[in-house]
Formats: C-alpha cells, sequence, structure tokens
C-alpha cells in the first residue's frame, strides 16, 4: 500500500464542489506528514474544465470520461473508483458526507471489506497514525478513531469541515481507462434537477432553520428574506418537511442533510435528537424559541428566549443596517 491519498471530486454543472476543495486542502497537510501524493479522482462526461480547475490543489489529478459516467449511479461510479483504488493503493480514500458520498463509499469499503468512517468533522496525524474525529448520538460524544494496520480507510466528511487552502501544486492530469460494470438491472426512468442558483445547503456558511414553530408555510417569509441578506440558505425540520410546509431537499437532520455552516440559527425547532444529529457541528449555534425547556438549547451558543416572530423583525433590519454599511 503506497502513502498516497485519494480524494473523490464531486462535481456539479462542470465545477467541482466545494467540499471536493476543502478534502484536497487537508490531504495535502496529512500527505505531507505521511510522505505522500494527493490524487484527486474526477469521474464524467466532459470533466476536462473540472480537471483543470483541480490542478493547484493535487499532484496528480485522475479523470475517468466515459458516457456511462454522464450520470451518477452507484454501479457505475463504484466500478470506475474501485478500479483505480485497486491501480493506487492509496492509504486514505476521501470523500464528502454528501448525498453521493453516503451512497457510494459504503458499497466501496464493502467491496473491499475495509473500514469506512462516515461524517466525521476532522483528521490529524499523531504518533505515525491518522487519526479521525467522528461525534456520535448527535455530538454529545465527540470520538477519535483510527486503523490498527496498515490496510486502506474509505472516509466521508461533512462540508465545512475544512479551509480551502490553495497550495498551487501543479498537478499533473492523467487520462484513466477503466472498465465500467453496468448493471442492467438498474434503469434510470427520469432525472430532475434543481434548479436553483443559490449555494448548496450543505456548503453554505449560514444557514437559517426553521420547524414547527413557524406555524405554516408563510412562516419561512421572513427566513428567505434573512438569508437572502446573508447569502445563505433556508433549513428545515422533519416536521415542517413532513407537514409539506418545504421542501425534501432543505430537511436537516439524520434522515436529511448533514450540515456545518458558520452561523446556524435555528428558529421554532424544539432540538430533537433527529434534528441536532445533521447541524450539531456547526461553528455556532443560535436557538430561537419561546420554551425556555427546549432541548435546542443544549446544543446551541446563544439562545433567545422569545417567540420568534417579535425577533424576526428585528433580526431582519439590524442585518439589513450591517449589509448597508458594510
Amino acid at each position: 500500500m503506497s502513502k498516497d491519498i485519494l480524494v473523490f471530486v464531486e462535481s456539479v454543472n462542470g465545477t467541482a464542489r466545494k467540499a471536493s476543495y476543502e478534502l484536497l486542502s487537508k490531504a495535502n497537510e496529512i500527505g505531507a506528514n505521511l510522505g505522500g501524493k494527493t490524487l484527486a479522482v474526477v469521474l464524467g462526461r466532459g470533466i476536462d474544465a473540472v480537471a483543470e480547475a483541480l490542478k493547484p490543489y493535487a499532484d496528480t489529478v485522475l479523470v475517468v470520461d466515459n458516457d456511462k459516467l454522464a450520470e451518477y449511479r452507484w454501479d457505475t461510479y463504484a466500478s470506475a473508483l474501485s478500479e483505480l483504488v485497486k491501480r493506487y493503493a492509496p492509504a486514505l480514500v476521501l470523500g464528502g458526507s454528501t448525498v453521493t458520498g453516503k451512497d457510494l463509499f459504503p458499497r466501496l469499503a464493502a467491496r473491499f471489506r475495509l473500514a469506512v468512517v462516515s461524517d466525521a468533522t476532522d483528521m490529524h496525524y499523531r504518533d505515525g497514525k491518522i487519526r479521525i474525529k467522528k461525534p456520535l448520538y448527535g455530538g454529545k460524544i465527540l470520538s477519535w478513531v483510527e486503523c490498527n494496520d496498515d490496510s486502506s480507510i474509505f472516509v466521508t466528511f461533512r462540508p465545512n469541515s475544512f479551509a480551502v487552502d490553495k497550495a498551487d501544486r501543479g498537478g499533473e492530469v492523467r487520462a484513466e481507462e477503466v472498465d465500467i460494470v453496468v448493471d442492467t438491472r438498474l434503469v434510470t426512468v427520469s432525472t430532475e434537477k434543481a434548479t436553483s442558483k443559490k449555494v448548496d445547503l450543505q456548503e453554505s456558511d449560514f444557514i437559517i432553520c426553521g420547524g414547527r414553530g413557524m406555524n405554516g408555510p408563510d412562516g419561512f417569509q421572513a427566513l428567505e428574506e434573512i438569508a437572502d441578506l446573508m447569502k445563505g440558505r433556508v433549513g428545515a425540520s422533519r416536521a415542517a418537511v413532513d407537514s409539506k410546509w418545504r421542501e425534501y431537499e432543505e430537511q436537516i437532520g439524520k434522515s436529511g442533510k448533514t450540515v456545518s455552516p458558520k452561523l446556524y440559527i435555528a428558529c421554532g425547532i424544539s432540538g430533537a435528537l433527529h434534528h441536532t444529529m445533521g447541524m450539531d457541528t456547526s461553528q455556532i449555534i443560535v436557538a430561537i424559541n419561546k420554551d425556555p425547556k427546549a432541548p435546542i438549547f443544549q446544543c446551541a451558543d446563544y439562545g433567545i428566549v422569545d417567540d420568534m416572530f417579535n425577533i424576526l423583525p428585528v433580526l431582519k433590519e439590524e442585518l439589513r443596517k450591517v449589509r448597508e454599511e458594510a
């Protein structure tokens, strides 16, 4: 096994996701201690521009350009990435804890019968070993895990876990030929793509999230206005999504998306474990709830005990003043 670190790069509309740049930056840091190289892997169709943009962040950019990879499917992507893992035998295989990463990485680890760590938030090199930080039980426990042997480890990290550091490595772009296996039992019936131009929810630095306390879909309008002022995104609890007030793609929690923004504001959210498991690693958490005993206050850095409909207009006005002054 080599000492290289392989990073699976996700791209959307011809652009690599911010989370992938974060992983490459961290891989460069860990690789400097291991004495290995950073290998970026790009799969898809017509991805030359993506590969070129990655050159400053990796020693080598491995490109598999194939019609079978034009759209994500677990069978084709797992087949292609498995071949590259066999070929380069990296010490670590890193990916984002996104919808794609959560689907792909457990399948890869199962193929190799190797360990997988999901939803990690940090990684260090210490005493000759790589230690990975993983929250457990909704963030109530922060565990550090490490591999006891020299086998590869598959790890997915939450977006916004690391800073992006452009190292100007001038990486080589290398076209790779692999056998891509298509599972004929799987048939894509249709594909629906969101047309929103807003930043991806999992990569947003600011999220304001509403729950059952919003009292209906109209209550989210104030959150939309605040999110626009902050160039962030609106999230929703499972209760709000189940009530059809918001779309599922905005759901944050165990059965939704995991986020780690710089600032997270929870409005009218009780703070059930199901929800906090998806946002407990946010850098700063502010909770607004009229119930002083709401569990959300236990994980918040700042709490406001009041009716949110009294607080949100004041918050919006103050943010507008700040934006105007800036």
